[in-house]
């Protein structure tokens, strides 16, 4: 029975009852040691006789050994590999121990995203015969790989029949963070019932003793059933009473005593058990042997409740007593106890070359060797985690120093694919201590300056970019294009064409291969900085030349490249090309795990389909961009997805706190590098409420700098903004630009905006030609609606004053309905207001916008759907489960008022 626990056991068995009916869901049970985290989980787990229930348990020993904690838990459900795509049970059956490793490295691309669709596609599986109930306890020991593919899948339950509860110690253990997932949080039993519970075990305590007890123990459960076992009441009043130590560390100290009082034979078998940490019987018994131990001095400690045998494996009875029994041996002896494991293992078991690494003393090569050669095994299954904690652990006992630098280099590379930023600084500090070797460094500093960028650091990771390439310079001089290019691409986000301009002299003066692209990249930075010699035609014909060369490369591409192709075209104006390229990479990016480049990519993705008007689809990227580089460790997705998109749409429809809140969270994430961005959103609020002076302020200091290139897009608001101020004379050179880029692109609604800004700077007598010339421009291009619109309201502001009312009255209805469509108030108000002068008052239909119905999830999973993918296929895009993708496209079904995938198609969205 648990005593004062009704609230949390009724919120479990919710949990379950949700299972049940199909509605999955994580919990997280939280809480100091001894507080009942485990109980509390076990007795759900005996109510629920309807379930699979799988079990695995962190363990600190393992916490370095890939996916140790996956196959504890998801081997028991190897039977429903068969059943789901072959591709996960590929995946699975070598991450699970199944079948070999490849021999060669790592699967293709971030096996995170891929083994946690897998793990999600066979919990589903096994789901659709019963319901499945996951418990990971002590989950703040898992290692790394499991960690991070149990937290993928505990954001994917929603329509599946699966519930998991995990546990986490606080105050003693690894940091274990789980955003995004329930918290439940236990605190210590009331008075009530920490008396009930202490009278229950232990009746014939006498009073004084059990007030005392009851005090010590502060509510927590463990201590109140331990406390009596201490000698004397002199020691309870020091370590229980005193405040100076922790609930887990007095604990301990029971623990300790109690392992303390056992005869040295029976120490001796805890200590091998808790060395060992998988309770392997004929292990420890064999390697007790050589200790002069034996199975029968174990009794003692079964007797005491200290360990358990049970299933052919030993446990303890509470993860405290393995750490008192570890670590209340001396030094020595803990090192006696992994030297024998090792010496009585099979030469090729896995874990021997850990055991010897815990028995090693000092630098050691041959250790070294074992624990690369393991580090290289586990990558083999994609556990990059366990290769950089391999591999620096490697490190640690290598002998020579250049060596030591190499093994560290690597380590860094894992913990970059593992997406684990702050490691890879942590190790790239020790690599630049232990070796002068340029080649390492070239690669050391390569993986720092992709650390800054995912930080968003753009300035850090150009420098970076220069110097890898100088110590490339001296390695290997072939080599240094591709940091040089980064370099200048990183310059060229800065503003910055003077560093543009060094990288690409580097280049030349190195004479290497891909010098041209980097002069190329160079000439692009220049012609978008209005400060240079170089002209947008040249500009333009540079980035021509380079999405020519890389699209010729096709599928060898990686994402990340083609995510750098994406924006090349953005710049240049071609929103259709930039827009199916960014699709297209964020399909390849999931097709082929290549998780790190995804963010960028749909934000991207989420630009285009902005400038094409399509404004829910591109705020439902940017929150796709988002949530993946949380899991991803990403500061840059969040940046990017805030400023370039969520707060330009709230500007635009005019939500002034909506778009200072975006603004706010963007400069906490990143407040050194958003300026630009966020000074234009805060110019389209202004503008859009009609601030126009405020607008020009902000706009016109970006427009006569180097800003980076997407400022031209902001010329025709500054332009407007002018002339309603009357500070026409401000962004005349910017405009001048502006025009240059619209011809050097030859895209029609770039040309459609230039012929609006002649209107705008126009007589009133010559503007009309320019507004038609405009509305004629965007019906040639009818792809970016808000623009049109824009051009129309200005029409058919120009057609009342010159008392053409009835054309007036059609080209503000048009207008009208397109900002009431997009949800853009300041501006459908404007159009109404002038409907109003023209003498028309009544309402104005809009074209209802279907996506305004729907969450970002279920507008991604509709376009999919639309497009003929299964859900199946949908899940696999988008990193969900079949089920799910089906749960959301039936909760949009009625909001669409369609009953099938065939109508889908039919609504045009």
């Amino acid at each position: 029975m648990l005593y004062g626990r009704d609230f949390e056991t009724a919120a479990l068995a919710d949990r379950l009852a949700a299972a049940r009916a199909g509605r999955g869901s994580a919990l997280v049970v939280r809480g100091e040691a001894g507080i009942g985290k485990s109980s509390l989980v076990a007795a759900a787990a005996e109510t629920a006789d309807d379930f699979t229930v799988l079990r695995c348990t962190g363990v600190e020993s393992e916490h370095a050994w890939s996916f140790a904690g996956l196959q504890a838990l998801l081997l028991p459900l190897a039977g429903h590999l068969e059943a789901v795509p072959e591709h996960h049970a590929c995946v699975l059956s070598r991450v699970l121990g199944l079948e070999a490793a490849p021999d060669k490295g790592a699967p293709p691309g971030d096996l995170r995203f891929t083994v946690g669709l897998a793990a999600l596609s066979l919990l589903t599986e096994a789901a659709a015969h019963r319901p499945v109930l996951c418990i990971v306890d002590d989950a703040h020991w898992l290692d790394p790989d499991s960690a991070a593919v149990l937290l993928f899948v505990a954001k994917r339950l929603a329509a599946e029949s699966v519930a998991m509860l995990l546990t986490v110690r606080e105050g003693y253990a690894p940091d274990f963070p789980t955003p995004g997932l329930d918290q439940l949080v236990l605190g210590p039993l009331d008075d009530e019932a920490a008396a009930s519970l202490l009278a229950e075990r232990l009746h014939g305590l006498p009073q004084p003793a059990r007030n005392q007890i009851l005090r010590s123990a502060e509510g927590n459960p463990l201590a109140l059933l331990e406390l009596p076992a201490v000698d004397s009441d002199a020691r309870m009043a020091v370590d229980w009473t005193s405040g100076t130590a922790s609930t887990t560390s007095r604990l301990k100290h029971v623990f300790g005593d109690r392992i303390e009082r056992l005869p040295e034979a029976t120490r001796t078998l805890l200590l091998l058990i808790a060395a060992d940490d998988g309770g392997d019987t004929a292990l420890v018994l064999d390697a007790a042997a050589k200790l002069g131990a034996q199975l029968t001095d174990l009794a003692p400690a079964e007797a005491d409740e200290l360990v358990h045998y049970g299933n052919g494996r030993f446990t303890f009875g509470h993860p405290l007593i393995r750490t008192a029994a570890y670590q209340g041996a001396p030094v020595f002896r803990r090192i006696e106890a992994h030297q024998v494991l090792a010496d009585v293992m099979e030469p090729d078991d896995p874990r021997r070359v850990f055991h010897l690494a815990a028995a090693a003393t000092g630098p050691d090569e041959a250790v070294a060797a074992a624990l690369e050669a393991s580090a290289a095994c586990g990558a083999g299954c994609g556990g990059h985690a366990f290769e950089y904690t391999v591999f620096e652990r490697a490190a640690a006992f290598t002998p020579d120093a250049a060596e030591r630098g190499r093994r560290l280099l690597r380590a860094a590379e894992a913990a970059v694919a593992a997406g684990n930023g702050p490691k890879a600084r942590e190790l790239l500090v020790q690599i630049r201590r232990y070796t002068e070797d340029r080649g390492i460094l070239a690669r050391a500093t390569l993986v720092a300056a992709q650390v800054a960028a995912w930080e968003n650091d753009v300035r850090e990771s150009y420098r970076l970019y220069m110097e890898s390439a100088d110590h490339y310079t001296a390695a290997q001089p072939d080599a240094a294009g591709y940091p040089l290019f980064r370099a200048v691409e990183l310059a060229w986000q800065a503003g910055d064409f003077s560093r543009a301009e060094v990288a690409a002299e580097h280049a030349e003066r190195l004479g290497i291969e891909h010098s041209p692209w980097v002069r190329d990249l160079a000439t692009a930075t220049a012609g978008f900085n209005r400060s240079c010699t170089v002209t947008i035609a040249e500009s333009v014909a540079a980035l021509r030349r380079l999405i020519d060369i890389h699209v010729g490369f096709g599928e060898s591409v990686t994402a990340e490249n083609r995510a750098m192709v994406a924006w090349w075209q953005l710049l240049i104006g071609d929103i259709d090309a930039a827009e199916q390229t960014a699709a297209e990479t964020v399909r390849l990016a999931r097709q082929t795990g290549a998780a790190a480049a995804l963010p960028r990519a749909l934000v991207l993705n989420g630009i285009t389909e902005f400038r094409r008007g399509r404004w829910r689809d591109a705020e439902a990227l940017a929150e796709n961009a988002m949530d993946l580089s949380v899991e991803l460790g990403q500061r840059i997705g969040p940046v990017k997805a805030r400023a370039h998109l969520l707060a330009m749409t709230a500007a635009y429809r005019g939500e002034e706190e909506r778009t200072r809140s975006i603004i706010e969270a963007a400069q906490a994430d990143s407040p050194g590098d958003t300026s630009v961005a966020i000074d234009t959103a805060l110019a389209l609020l202004d503008f859009s409420l009609g601030r126009h002076e405020e607008a020009l302020d902000r706009l016109a200091g970006h427009l006569e700098s180097n800003a980076p290139g997407d400022a031209l897009t902001l010329v025709p608001v500054a332009v407007e903004a002018a002339v309603r101020t009357g500070g026409v004379e401000r962004v005349a050179d910017a405009f001048d630009w502006f025009v240059q880029w619209a011809e050097a692109s030859g895209q029609a609604h770039l040309q459609a905006q230039v012929e609006r800004c002649r209107g705008l700077l126009a007589g009133d007598q010559e503007a009309g030609v320019h507004y038609e010339r405009a509305a004629a421009l965007h019906k040639e291009d009818d792809r970016f609606p808000f623009e049109a619109a824009r051009t129309d309201l200005l029409l058919g502001e120009w057609l009342r004053r010159a008392r053409r009312v009835n054309e007036a009255k059609s080209r503000l209805r048009s207008a009208a309905a397109v900002f009431e469509r997009l949800g853009a108030e300041p501006w459908t108000e404007r159009a109404r207001r002038e409907l109003r002068a023209a003498g028309d008052a009544g309402p104005v239909a809009a074209a209802p916008d279907l996506a305004d119905k729907l969450t970002p999830q279920e507008l991604q999973v509709v376009r999919l759907a639309a497009a003929g993918l299964s859900n199946r296929e949908i899940g696999e895009q988008l990193y969900l489960s079949p089920r799910t993708a089906g749960y959301h496209l039936y909760k949009a079904y009625p909001k669409l008022g369609v009953s099938s995938r065939n109508d889908l198609a039919k609504l045009g969205l």
